[in-house]
């Protein structure tokens, strides 16, 4: 091997261990540190006092793992900001429709025998439960898909943990893992012809932020009301934010603290609308 091969080998490792370091000292700084920019913008956008007080409780959860005010929980009902309401007649897209179909029924009955909430869970073996109670409970104006949301249309190995339905994209270390079908909303619309989308509310257990910008021509063009989870992963809680605003929808942002599912846990909704 000749001089100059070596010290291109050379300059080849100092560049690569100058871009390690750069990457590990970046990772480890702490979140507040790390993410002071994107969260002090997206707090900017939150319309009320409220919203920025539980902003800044979920933020602290995320830092440190400070427990949520209790007395800040359900202020109103999960999905059911009183500035981001349900219309009579509305199609609503439920992604992430639970066994659990309270919040469903309640959905289906706000919009009405005219309106349409259109369900997803990538889980057949579940959905199939879940069709069997929509079909006892009489509504006819919920439909269901066996996909998850996603911003491509596309298949992965989906963890399931134990006999829930909560179906993650990021590896744990126990459950199963079952092959999902991930569909765009963008192109699903269109070839199942849903001619309009007035509402829009996630809970994909961390696949949101992907979920969104696979609705993005929608969301754009027809500008639906949203309620999405954001607490899934430390990050979403801005970055959700502040994709929605890059978007230069005029969407107007609430948040609220509902109930959580499990213990250790937090329920945190972002809701929007240009209304």
């Amino acid at each position: 091997m000749n001089d100059k091969v070596v010290k291109k080998v050379w300059i080849f490792f100092l560049i690569c261990l100058i871009a390690f370091f750069a990457i590990f000292f970046n990772d480890s700084k702490p979140y507040l540190e790390r993410y002071a920019k994107e969260i002090t913008a997206a707090k900017s956008l939150l319309t009320d006092d409220y919203s920025k007080e539980v902003f800044d409780e979920l933020t602290a959860f995320n830092a440190s793992r400070t427990p949520m005010k209790q007395e800040n929980m359900d202020k109103f009902p999960e999905n059911y900001c009183p500035n981001v309401p349900m219309n009579k007649g509305d199609v609503m897209i439920n992604g992430g429709i639970s066994s659990d179909l309270s919040l469903t029924f309640k959905m289906a009955e706000s919009v009405g025998e005219n309106g349409l909430v259109i369900g997803f869970d990538p889980n057949v073996r579940i959905l199939a439960n879940i069709n069997k109670k929509i079909e006892k409970s009489g509504f006819k104006n919920i439909k269901t898909y066996s996909y998850g949301l996603w911003n491509k249309n596309c298949h992965k190995d989906l963890f399931f943990q134990g006999d829930t339905d909560a179906s993650l994209v990021f590896r744990k270390n126990e459950g199963l893992y079952l092959p999902a079908t991930l569909v765009k909303l963008d192109d699903f619309v269109v070839k199942e012809g849903v001619k309009k989308v007035d509402f829009i509310t996630l809970d994909v257990e961390g696949a949101e932020m992907e979920a969104l910008k696979g609705a993005e021509t929608i969301l754009v063009s027809q500008k639906p009301n949203l309620a999405i989870s954001i607490h899934h992963k430390p990050t979403d809680m801005f970055q959700i934010i502040n994709y929605l605003n890059s978007l230069n929808c005029g969407y107007k942002f609430w948040l609220g603290y509902h109930s959580p599912y499990s213990v250790n846990s937090v329920n945190v909704l972002l809701y929007a609308t240009v209304k």
